[in-house]
């Protein structure tokens, strides 16, 4: 039984959802040009004597041809439960002028409904007779075709792309309005499109989201990329797409510019791609639609740039000196904690169970009872990050993991480096003349003196910091939830790219 609240097939028993030979049943209005209005109606009366003709009519997507509708190249119905059409155009298609009194008036032959492979508009009662150009849309096209809305203002008709050139309209609702509406942003039909590339290549299809969409608004790049700014991101790609042509290419030169087949997209729509699925935690199968690719594609498109990415932004992470810490150290540190050099915490991402039962002992961490990968963070007292490991197993301790990263031989004698209690590093710090700032231990039967106590809190308010810039690096959903193991082997470069990037943003500690 189907659902309750559906609507139906004015023909058959089908209803918006059914799934018909593996496709989804759409329902669509009876279209307001006359002619071909009376077309549908003829055709519906010729299949059901009873039929009776109301502006709430409906006729299902099963009754064209491909099941698919309306388009270009059929726009009348011509498959039916016992009866198929031979037609499914307006040419050469017998119409009777007055059906209702049951005269049978001169059959004519219609003229071509299509010309130029764009429809055409004849309205029999204010007389405009309009043709579609390859300029306008979809939108546009079905906007006019309908009486709610009148012919479209020129100044209100659809800039999908103004700065390409559209070639072939999607042949599917023309001349109808389906009975549900879906945004254009987020539909994974394609359309058709030609735009020329700086390489002198040609992309066919058009995404449905491209940087010039979002490159207006800071709020939707930073939501979409995790860069806060369009001046920002452009310098960023500035400074890596003279090398990205070579080095984001595939075995073969299936993504070279001058070898092989031609890239499927722009250079700064695949720089998209891979901070859309770093800040959003896309599929791939998500971003393949969007951006008109397959998923192999999609697939081959971030793994190559993680790589390049990772060697490239390198310079966004870099260990800063002495004096640049100092220049730049907010106010409570030089009150309190002037020696800091670099305040540090771990930090652990959830991934897949292995196979292998030696991995699993490994992974395991106890802290979060479940497999995990675990990285040593490094930030300054104003909030940037100058110091991020390779992700290790998350069964190793904050001691071990600082050791093997080689954080103290970095700090100079006389340097102070901030943790928490559970850095127990003291026994690598002080042979090389660094200091080590953690909360005092409470001993056995032994209340916190109030130094200790004012220690701790002291402590506390400025080592925050290091937690709220993994919180920032953590926005990037692709390391929220569980992360695939198959992306192990790039797993660490992931990490450490989206910590790059925290350092785009503004400063995380604002001295008062």
């Amino acid at each position: 039984m189907p659902p309750k609240g559906k609507k139906y097939c004015c023909i058959c028993s089908n209803y918006r959802g059914k799934i018909v030979e593996k496709k989804s049943v759409t329902l669509h209005r009876f279209p307001t040009n006359d002619r071909v209005r009376r077309v549908w109606i003829q055709r519906c009366r010729l299949i059901r004597s009873d039929y009776k003709e109301s502006k709430y009519n409906l006729l299902c997507s099963v009754h064209f041809v491909g099941s698919c509708g309306p388009s270009v190249a059929h726009t009348i119905p011509s498959i039916f439960p016992n009866k198929t059409f031979k037609t499914s155009c307006l040419e050469e298609v017998i119409l009777n002028e007055d059906l209702d009194q049951g005269k049978c008036a001169k059959t004519s032959v219609e003229q071509p409904f299509v010309e130029s492979n764009y429809p055409i508009h004849h309205d029999g009662e204010n007389g405009h007779d309009n043709t579609f150009k390859s300029s306008e849309s979809v939108l546009d096209v079905s906007l006019s075709l309908n009486d709610y809305a009148g012919l479209p203002s020129p100044i209100h008709k659809s800039t999908y792309r103004h700065q390409y050139t559209q070639s072939v309209i999607d042949t599917r609702s023309i001349g109808t309005q389906t009975d549900e509406v879906r945004s254009p942003i987020f539909s994974t039909r394609s359309t058709q499109t030609e735009i020329t590339k700086s390489d002198g290549s040609s992309q066919v299809n058009l995404p449905v989201l491209t940087y010039e969409d979002i490159c207006s608004d800071d709020q939707k790049l930073l939501f979409y990329t995790g860069i806060p700014s369009k001046d920002m991101f452009e310098a960023v790609f500035d400074e890596i797409k003279e090398d990205a042509t070579s080095r984001t290419t595939r075995k073969g030169g299936k993504y070279s510019g001058t070898s092989g087949r031609p890239r499927s997209l722009r250079l700064i729509d695949e720089f998209l791609i891979v901070l859309m699925r770093l800040r959003l935690g896309l599929l791939l199968e998500d971003l393949a639609a969007r951006f008109c690719i397959s998923v192999t594609t999609c697939g081959d498109v971030f793994n190559q740039w993680i790589d390049y990415l990772d060697s490239q932004l390198s310079f966004l992470i870099m260990w800063p000196s002495r004096e640049v810490v100092d220049s730049n150290m907010p106010q409570v540190f030089k009150d309190k904690f002037p020696a800091t050099r670099v305040i540090i915490d771990c930090t652990e991402i959830r991934t897949e169970t292995p196979s292998s039962l030696q991995l699993k002992s490994l992974m395991y961490s106890d802290y979060k009872s479940h497999m995990t990968w675990k990285s040593l963070v490094g930030i300054s007292p104003d909030g940037h990050v100058t110091f991020i490991s390779d992700l290790w197993c998350g069964s190793i301790s904050d001691k071990q993991i600082t050791k093997e990263t080689g954080l103290v031989e970095l700090c100079e004698p006389g340097d102070a480096i901030m943790a928490d209690k559970g850095f127990t590093i003291a026994d690598l710090t002080t042979p090389r003349g660094v200091r080590l700032i953690i909360p005092p231990f409470k001993k056995k039967s032994v209340k916190f003196s109030k130094r200790d106590v004012q220690q701790t809190k002291d402590i506390a308010n400025v080592r925050i910091h290091v937690e709220r810039q993994m919180e920032r690096i953590k926005n990037f959903r692709i390391l929220q939830g569980v992360m695939p193991i198959t992306m192990s082997k790039r797993a660490s470069k992931v990490w450490r790219l989206c910590a790059k990037l925290t350092n785009l943003q503004p400063p995380l500690v604002l001295d008062k």
